[in-house]
């Protein structure tokens, strides 16, 4: 059963490449798109087997995720004559939460943690060499994914859906491999963690996404706040300078902030379609459209809706007031708790480990403020997932003692 659990794991944790794999090369009828549904299936049965014979707590994260998964299903009951949208909106929105659970469960130790990681980094790293080798050999940037002033301008995408989700898939794994760097003791991990980030760093900024270059920044500067407010303003000035010195950042921030981009994205781009999700919540601001109904994939294939690109304007329009704020609720809870956690590890080589899914966990959370990152499956999966490892840290062993004994008191002084 151990065994069967480890591969089907190893799947998840390799998503983006054998996804790509399985449709590139293995284009059968469903196995495409429901090879994950059935992973899934088993390692929750996996799962349940462990909290039936285990001693793992629920953290307190479980009662903001059970008061927003009851709102959207919810919103299926109250919507019967749309049955098979609300289903597949729901599965959108709740069906990768579940992967939280795995993460939290399934990762039984201290080497079982780090060793998918090391998995998780490595498929990363791959990603930025192809991406690296698209811009290198000028694959063709579909003009969708470039601003009209821009033609011409190749964008890497590696074998993910888009620059865009290349550029949040690095935001996310790029503080990781640096953690990596910094907890690994063997030099030769070190050399190669260096060069990972190395290779991230560039695809990161060769993805052109301005999304999550703003998203990373953000993050890093949260965190380097909360420790030193210095950290943070001369973080910020590097990043300044920095992005005026790389002609690549440069152009795009420009472009960002030039007038014709502004009339653009007022008009028919992405502050229209902001504007588009408020104006339907008004409509009905308790209940909104529906799950699954707007500004998504599920709602531009069953109704015909735009993408809003924004994941919290497109659940404000979806599930209203209610929604929109349980999901704030949700994801606050998610990045404090891992906050309270993390400070329980300074002294040890796990700070910078933890750090560094914090600081990418939180990129994730920025950047669907401007893209439907969530409705990425790959990305989905991994921001619980990850999320779920981190939260199971005080269980990995003698490593995880401290970490336990150290959280109930940071808890009981909050």
């Amino acid at each position: 059963m151990k065994k069967w659990t480890n591969i089907l794991l190893f799947l998840y944790l390799t998503y983006p490449l054998f996804d790509y794999l399985i449709r590139r090369f293995l284009p059968l009828p469903i196995l495409p798109s429901m090879w994950d549904e059935g992973v899934l299936l088993i390692l929750l049965g996996a799962v349940l087997f462990t909290t039936l014979s285990g001693e793992r707590r629920l953290p307190s994260l479980k009662v903001p995720m059970l008061a927003f998964t009851m709102l959207g299903a919810a919103h299926i009951v109250i919507d019967i004559p749309n049955l098979a949208a609300d289903l597949e909106g729901f599965r959108a929105v709740f069906e990768y939460v579940l992967l939280f659970f795995i993460g939290y469960y399934l990762i039984e130790d201290h080497r079982k943690a780090i060793q998918s990681l090391h998995l998780i980094s490595a498929v990363a790293t791959l990603a930025a060499l192809v991406g690296f080798a698209q811009v290198a050999m000028g694959v063709e940037t579909p003009s969708s994914w470039t601003d009209a002033a821009e033609q011409g301008i190749v964008r890497a995408f590696s074998f993910v859906v888009s620059p865009n989700v290349l550029g949040s898939y690095m935001a996310l794994m790029i503080p990781i491999a640096v953690g990596l760097f910094f907890y690994e003791k063997n030099v030769w991990l070190k050399g190669y963690y260096a060069l990972a980030s190395l290779l991230q760093l560039g695809a990161f900024v060769l993805s052109g996404s301005r999304g999550a270059w703003l998203a990373l920044l953000l993050s890093l500067l949260l965190i380097f706040a909360l420790i030193n407010w210095k950290w943070a303003l001369g973080g910020g000035m590097a990043a300044v300078l920095g992005g005026f010195l790389l002609p690549p950042i440069r152009s795009r921030i420009l472009n960002l902030l030039s007038p014709e981009y502004l009339e653009k994205s007022a008009s028919d781009g992405r502050i229209a379609r902001w504007l588009g999700a408020y104006h339907e919540m008004r409509f009905d601001p308790f209940f909104g459209r529906g799950i699954g109904h707007y500004g998504g994939a599920v709602g531009d294939r069953y109704f015909g809706t735009t993408y809003v690109d924004s994941y919290y304007f497109k659940t404000l329009a979806e599930l209203g007031l209610p929604g929109v704020l349980l999901l704030a609720w949700l994801l606050f809870s998610v990045g404090f708790l891992l906050y309270q956690l993390w400070r329980t590890t300074k002294g040890k080589r796990e700070f910078f480990l933890l750090g560094g899914i914090l600081i990418g966990l939180i990129a994730v959370i920025f950047h669907n403020g401007v893209e439907n990152i969530f409705e990425v499956p790959f990305m989905n999966s991994y921001f619980w997932f990850l999320t779920g490892l981190m939260l199971s840290y005080p269980y990995w062993g003698e490593h995880g003692k401290m970490g336990t004994e150290a959280l109930s008191q940071e808890r009981r002084a909050a």
